[in-house]
């Protein structure tokens, strides 16, 4: 079995303010780097070490989520989890190399307001 780790995010900001933004920059948070990327009108954030992926804790990532959304003063949602790949059984009988199992955990701020979800 193989464990991915992601953490990701989406920042829903503003034409005026997507137009200012580079089509590529970096967000540092104590010794963690996010890149964030234009695609389809808003913000993607990935952070960038997989191995920072799996030992970010849930608080830093509520920090980033709130710090990101006063930044760029739009609602932001970041997501930090785990899928693990690994044989599953098929209708046929046979067996495929697919996700057996993930675990997310969510956040979403508003202009530095948690949203409740």
């Amino acid at each position: 079995m193989d464990y991915e780790y992601s953490v990701i995010g989406s920042i829903s900001c503003s034409e005026d303010a997507l137009a200012k933004e580079k089509e590529s920059s970096e967000f540092t948070f104590k010794s963690y780097t996010f890149l964030l990327r234009k695609f389809n009108k808003q913000i993607s954030a990935r952070l960038c070490n997989s191995t920072d992926c799996q030992n970010i804790s849930e608080e830093d990532v509520k920090e980033v989520c709130k710090q990101l959304s006063i930044k760029f003063v739009c609602p932001v949602s970041m997501r930090k989890g785990y899928e693990v790949y690994g044989n599953a059984n098929v209708f046929n009988g046979g067996s495929d190399y697919e996700i057996i199992e993930e675990k997310w955990f969510k956040v979403e701020f508003d202009n530095g307001i948690q949203k409740l979800i």
